[in-house]
């Protein structure tokens, strides 16, 4: 079965067509699943830092992780921004240790993640989640090998406005059927959704799989 959601908090009928977002903590699902594990930033003022860090290292340890996330920065939230600093440097750290890629919560926050992603330069794909910015911020992100995910709500304009190769897809904290994703994104782009799913799969075989 094709992989076609990178990032859901929903369990899929269809287990091995999604990445579930996980806690560090919570058990991966039974059977053949994919699973995200990070630590948020609004989880980041609600734990002790060693004990969701040590929670973090052994969720890591199951198979069925094959991306640390979402981390990030959000700077709507009352946490401060030097304490999800150090928590998403953490992170992508764990991430090139561990080889896995990262994805990414970010919330007013695109200058940031660029000068963190300048300042470690990973070899690691880097992916920002539920992209909804403009045009202009999306192709910052792009210049600099950023991966997009793109939800349920985005500007389309911006999914227009950079190549096909930086496309992912995803449904988050939506019921939307992912399929029905990615039939709006194809129509936005001109495509049949059979031509746009395999470039999209080429994409996410290069981040979560070929490396």
């Amino acid at each position: 079965m094709e992989l076609l959601d990178v990032h859901t908090h929903h369990l899929s009928t269809y287990p091995g067509r999604s990445i579930l977002n996980l806690m560090p903590g919570d058990l991966c699902p039974t059977g053949e699943v994919y699973c995200s594990v990070g630590i948020h930033p609004w989880q980041v003022d609600e734990y002790e830092e060693d004990v969701i860090w040590e929670q973090l290292l052994l969720s890591l340890k199951d198979p069925c992780v094959i991306a640390i996330g979402e981390a990030g920065i959000d700077k709507l939230i009352s946490v401060s921004l030097v304490k999800q600093l150090a928590v998403f440097e953490k992170q992508i750290v764990l991430s090139e240790e561990k080889q896995l890629p990262l994805i990414i919560h970010c919330v007013h926050a695109v200058n940031e993640i660029i000068q963190l992603k300048k300042k470690y330069a990973p070899r690691m794909p880097w992916v920002m989640h539920g992209f909804r910015g403009k045009k202009e911020l999306a192709l910052q992100c792009v210049n600099h090998h950023i991966f997009l995910s793109f939800g349920e709500k985005y500007n389309e304009e911006a999914l227009k406005g950079i190549p096909l190769s930086s496309i992912l897809m995803e449904t988050d904290e939506s019921k939307a059927d992912i399929t029905c994703l990615y039939d709006k994104a194809a129509k936005l782009l001109s495509l049949s959704a059979d031509d746009l799913k395999p470039q999209i799969q080429q994409n996410i075989n290069r981040v979560f799989f070929d490396h």
